[in-house]
């Protein structure tokens, strides 16, 4: 069966993480996702984040801008390793590994989550802004063929 983006994502979280209460394991109903097809899926919903640059007022409130800082965490910890991290564990990556312009940023985001109907910081916006357009253009170097044809 075929599945949009997201759901290849979902899949994956569902079998490699999924809590059973009933029933059979996850993994004996689900098949294996692989890496490639993660990074795929994650290339594939790109769209939406690129959607934000035209329309930047859904991000002023601090519970979606915060949102969306760790998801672009989590795409590009996915894009690196081929699996899925929560957005606590993708957020202290791209801390650690990541350009240190995007430290504090990130560190807002995972403290913005707390306060999710308050208003976004001019500063937190602009950098939301910047943060997208960088995890767009590292996803577009994931899409260019491995001999850069």
């Amino acid at each position: 069966m075929r599945h949009d983006s997201d759901w290849v994502i979902q899949r994956y979280t569902l079998r490699e993480h999924g809590i059973t209460l009933s029933g059979p394991d996850p993994k004996a109903l689900i098949d294996p996702v692989s890496p490639s097809d993660l990074r795929q899926a994650m290339l594939d919903i790109m769209w939406w984040p690129a959607q934000i640059l035209e329309d930047p007022t859904r991000i002023e409130k601090r519970g979606y801008q915060s949102y969306i800082v760790l998801t672009m965490c989590r795409v590009l910890y996915t894009l690196q390793f081929g699996t899925v991290a929560s957005k606590p564990v993708a957020a202290a990556w791209a801390q650690e590994t990541l350009d240190p312009c995007w430290r504090s940023l990130i560190e807002r985001a995972v403290e913005g989550r707390q306060h999710p109907q308050a208003e976004a910081s001019l500063e937190d916006l602009s950098g939301t802004i910047d943060f997208i357009t960088y995890t767009l253009e590292r996803s577009r170097e994931c899409e260019k063929p491995a001999n850069g044809v």
